[in-house]
């Protein structure tokens, strides 16, 4: 029999508001140990959410038919960044790929109410996911790795990061967050591998071929600027000695793919590039997973069909059982020699 305490404290916790509840929400990710990143992300996420409930909304407007309209009225949108500080508003709707993420995060948030007492059940337990698109996984061309390589000159500073960067997200397929907070001390050059640290601050080792192993000793020992203190330990360092951010990598991406004339060039993209490549090389798909870092084999799979509509025939590992090459196998780099250096 529920105490007349409990009845009491299970009214007040209806009382709070709504913008409170995601407050203690995140607070209580944090205390879970989710990174900053992935809790900004749930708050951005419900605090359109908080809105459309309305000024004053509490835990019991947290409904399956108010979570419906409100993914509804996302689907209806005909405009984007409304409002947003840094990207001009776009008259298109909302991707499918957001919508999708926006009912994640409610989900994922309707079972803390469950898990802290202040409701019986998850009332977001029949909340659907939209279905997503199957669009076919966009790579890098040869051309167009010929031509991003053509513009870096790895003879000054900027440059020499830059040739460092795009050799590791292309080899290794890391994401740019991994990429940015890679530290000198999970950097095995002798032995070809690396320590990143992924989604949900799960390590892994991800090995590097030799191409990229001779970028990394030139530039640590010949570019890497002076760190601004001696905690920064991060391998890829700002003009200032700070760790580069992942906003400024991205930057830097974006105004390569202009000089290189590829303007869907992003830093996304070497992750494709790399998965693909490395299957139609003769890779498996179970090492991929690990490689990548996928938590299950399902992400993993959709690179698959890319391998069965391309028609270049698989190379194998050879009989060490070192992975397949990716990047060593792209004549780029000798081309490099003869090419015009473009200016830092």
């Amino acid at each position: 029999m529920v105490s007349k305490t409990s009845q009491i404290l299970r009214r007040q916790r209806m009382e709070i508001t709504f913008p409170t509840l995601i407050d203690l929400f995140a607070a209580t990710k944090q205390i879970e140990g989710k990174r900053p990143k992935t809790i900004s992300w749930y708050t951005s996420m419900l605090r359109p959410f908080s809105r459309f409930l309305g000024e004053g909304a509490t835990i019991k407007d947290m409904t399956i038919h108010n979570a419906r309209a409100f993914i509804a009225s996302l689907q209806e949108r005909t405009s984007r960044y409304d409002g947003h500080p840094l990207s001009p508003k776009q008259e298109a709707g909302l991707s499918p790929y957001t919508i999708h993420g926006y009912v994640r995060t409610l989900k994922a948030f309707g079972s803390w109410p469950l898990e802290e007492d202040y409701t019986p059940r998850n009332v977001f337990t029949r909340l659907k996911r939209p279905k997503l698109p199957k669009p076919m996984i966009e790579i890098l061309a040869d051309r167009e790795i010929d031509s991003i390589f053509s513009c870096i000159n790895p003879k000054c500073f900027l440059g020499a990061r830059l040739y460092t960067m795009v050799l590791l997200l292309l080899d290794t397929g890391v994401r740019a967050s991994e990429l940015c907070g890679l530290t000198l001390d999970n950097v095995a050059l002798n032995e070809g591998y690396m320590k990143v640290t992924g989604k949900g601050n799960k390590e892994r080792m991800v090995p590097f071929g030799t191409l990229t192993r001779k970028a990394l000793i030139r530039y640590i020992s010949t570019w890497r600027l002076e760190p601004e203190s001696d905690s920064v330990a991060e391998v890829i360092l700002s003009v200032a000695g700070t760790p580069l951010t992942y906003a400024g990598l991205s930057k830097a991406i974006k105004r390569l793919g202009k000089r290189a004339g590829v303007p869907r060039f992003h830093a996304h993209l070497f992750r494709h590039t790399f998965a693909v490549r490395y299957l139609m090389n003769g890779g498996d798909v179970m090492t991929l997973r690990l490689i990548l870092g996928h938590t299950t084999l399902d992400v993993t799979l959709m690179y698959m069909p890319q391998r069965q509509r391309r028609s270049l025939a698989p190379l194998r590992a050879d009989a060490c059982g070192s992975r397949p090459a990716t990047f060593d196998r792209v004549s780029v780099v000798h081309r490099l020699a003869g090419a015009v250096l473009t200016p830092c």
